[in-house]
């Protein structure tokens, strides 16, 4: 596949078929993924491949039990109504036949007295930002569909990373949805124009 029409193709799709996915395809996608740029080449990156079924929906479970807790503690009915419809955002994970758990780790190589300091923890972020999205189009290259999802780690990162057995410096930054399409995609959402989000100097 072309690689504009790779990057056309792809989408952000939540409902997934059964069939499973084949693991030498999910080496290839991981693959693809290592191959992102990094700042110094650190390569903070670390993926968990989740296939088990009872695994996932435990994760569900445990986010879906936030999730309900932070929407009974609020008033606010417009936040209500956000909490609720970020609900199945952050857990449709468990019901794709794979499951990558996405950690990063902060970007070490800028002299920064802390490990806490936002710097090197973004350029971490945005690192492997990179690999995700490397990632996501080696799976529509492949056939496959996945989503990104922060919304996990969002609202259970802690309680997540202790069923993942996730330690320091490594933290959960979200989960990778992957797998066929349960049916074709809707048509894409409008897009905003290069005039809107570009800029040119010179």
């Amino acid at each position: 596949m072309d690689f504009f029409e790779t990057v056309r193709k792809r989408r952000s799709l939540r409902r997934f078929s059964d069939q499973p996915a084949a693991h030498e395809d999910i080496l290839a996608m991981l693959e693809a993924a290592t191959l992102a740029p990094s700042a110094t080449n650190e390569q903070p990156w670390h993926f968990i491949v989740i296939r088990d079924r009872e695994l996932k929906e435990g994760m569900r479970d445990v986010v879906n039990a936030i999730v309900e807790t932070s929407i009974a503690a609020t008033e606010d009915e417009s936040r209500r109504q956000r909490l609720s419809g970020m609900q199945f955002y952050s857990t449709h994970f468990a019901d794709a036949p794979v499951a990558i758990a996405v950690l990063a780790r902060p970007w070490v190589g800028g002299g920064y007295s802390s490990p806490t300091d936002p710097a090197p923890r973004d350029l971490g972020l945005a690192s492997v930002a990179m690999a995700v999205a490397h990632l996501q189009l080696a799976a529509t290259a492949l056939g496959y569909s996945s989503c990104f999802a922060s919304g996990p780690a969002e609202f259970a990162r802690e309680e997540l990373e202790a069923m993942l057995s996730v330690e320091q410096p490594w933290f959960l930054i979200g989960m990778v949805s992957l797998g066929v399409a349960a049916k074709p995609p809707r048509e894409r959402p409008p897009r905003k124009s290069l005039e809107e989000v570009c800029t040119f100097i010179g």
